[in-house]
């Protein structure tokens, strides 16, 4: 019985290796639309393959080009070959190999060479990038977002990653940001995991934000000129608790809301109900006088009934940081409350 099975497996591993085997063909680029695989694909270099094409032009042949081979390889549209109902578009590579893609439109890993020149020109420039006043950090990676080939991942030497959008509010603010140790502490800062660097271009407006629950912290900086640090208490649960104020406590340590704070709410399949104000005095000292060791309660208290909400130490830790942040953005930029 043992051997029928091995028989068996045998024949089924020479089929489906038969089936999967790429075939080959001369390359004759003349006339034909010249495609290369996009080598910064950040999807392809993540997964060490690129997306799904075929052997053959039916599904059963599916095949998943390695990244370490293709990256970088010409290859050229040769026609439309239609199976049924369904259209696949020949490729012929540079080494002969001759692929199938089912949807030209969406497959965004192969890329023109016209326009794969373009993009190797933008990350020439970008990899050239450099801080003022920080001569130990530079590009070490770009990559292109999977959701845009327009959109590049930036990634510096000590692993900050950016999109080349928010760059620009960066190198903006590092013109700003004078004192190049104040320089290096903002960039530790927002390469802390969850913490979020964003620049809007069309507002001119940066914004750094540690979003989690039940309390979020974030900074904005408005055109370079004014900054503001507003904190978040917020709460979802099944039901709407009606609060009216909350609590932050580590054993004896204790914070109270301020009484002229108001609860917003918002129901769905999910209700949150949420508080925000300024960054004060009062919240900057209880939270630098947290253990970062023991974890941190948040209690809502509702009309319906309390809640609460634990913060982990790690979390504790980062908004400390932003706290941090905050009196570092004071010596350069005015606050948007003067």
């Amino acid at each position: 019985m043992k051997k029928v099975f091995c028989c068996l497996f045998l024949i089924l591993s020479v089929v489906s290796f038969s089936s999967s085997a790429i075939k080959k063909e001369k390359y004759n680029p003349i006339d034909k639309d010249i495609f290369v695989f996009d080598q910064y694909s950040a999807d392809a270099i993540n997964l060490k393959k690129y997306g799904g094409l075929y052997s053959e032009p039916n599904t059963r042949s599916l095949f998943y080009p390695s990244y370490k081979k293709y990256n970088g390889m010409e290859g050229y549209l040769d026609k439309e070959v239609k199976v049924g109902n369904k259209i696949y578009f020949k490729l012929v590579l540079k080494n002969g190999e001759v692929l199938y893609l089912n949807d030209l439109n969406s497959y965004d890993q192969i890329v023109s060479v016209k326009n794969y020149q373009k993009r190797l020109d933008q990350i020439e420039k970008l990899k050239e990038i450099k801080l003022p006043n920080i001569d130990d950090l530079y590009v070490a990676k770009v990559e292109t977002d999977p959701k845009s080939k327009d959109i590049y991942i930036i990634t510096f030497s000590n692993g900050l990653r950016l999109h080349n959008a928010d760059l620009n509010g960066l190198l903006s603010l590092s013109e700003k940001i004078t004192n190049p140790d104040d320089l290096h502490q903002f960039i530790n800062i927002i390469n802390t995991d969850n913490i979020n660097f964003t620049y809007n271009a069309q507002n001119n407006i940066i914004k750094v934000e540690l979003k989690s629950e039940p309390l979020s912290i974030e900074s904005f900086i408005f055109k370079e000129k004014l900054y503001t640090t507003t904190v978040t208490a917020i709460l979802s649960s099944k039901e709407r608790l009606f609060i009216d104020d909350f609590k932050i406590l580590q054993n004896d340590n204790i914070y109270e809301s301020t009484s002229d704070l108001s609860f917003k709410s918002k129901s769905g399949t999910t209700v949150y109900e949420w508080t925000k104000f300024i960054l004060n005095n009062q919240f900057v000292s209880y939270i630098n006088s947290l253990n970062d060791k023991n974890d941190v309660k948040v209690r809502f208290y509702g009309s319906r009934k309390n809640v609460e909400k634990k913060i982990d130490s790690k979390t504790i830790a980062k908004i400390k940081k932003l706290s941090t942040l905050n009196a570092l953005l004071a010596k350069y930029f005015k606050s948007g409350l003067e």
